[in-house]
């Protein structure tokens, strides 16, 4: 992959996210939020440690995400029966109808940027914009 090709995928990924941010907005959740609540939901049972690697996503990010969702009740912290110290993460009922309601968003958003990826050559500042949001 030439630098250019790397350039044009970070733009792509940043337009991607700033668009499903929109997306997401509607139904409450942010992208961290939203990409927490998918992992959960596939991995039932999973250490905050386990999410933070799968979304490469720094720890303090993954629990301020998870610290949301739990407050919303769409996850639920136990304690691991196999380790007592540790502590895991469960969807809801609640969880999984609002993930249920979310991804024909993010799926919309998802087949527009298949559909045309030249967007991310197109929209050079778009991106750029966005970097200075917040997440979580």
């Amino acid at each position: 992959m030439s630098a250019s090709d790397l350039l044009r995928t970070l733009r792509l990924a940043a337009l991607a996210e700033d668009r499903l941010a929109g997306a997401l907005r509607e139904h409450g959740l942010t992208v961290d939020r939203w990409r927490v609540l998918e992992h959960v939901v596939a991995n039932p049972g999973a250490s905050m440690s386990d999410v933070a690697d799968a979304l490469v996503m720094a720890p303090a990010t993954a629990t301020r995400a998870a610290d949301a969702l739990v407050e919303t009740g769409a996850v639920y912290r136990a304690t691991d029966p196999a380790d007592r110290r540790r502590v895991v993460l469960h969807p809801t009922a609640t969880g999984a109808a609002l993930l249920d309601g979310v991804r024909p968003s993010a799926a919309a958003v998802a087949s527009e940027l298949v559909v045309a990826p030249q967007a991310a050559s197109a929209t050079p500042g778009r991106a750029s914009a966005t970097s200075g949001r917040t997440s979580s």
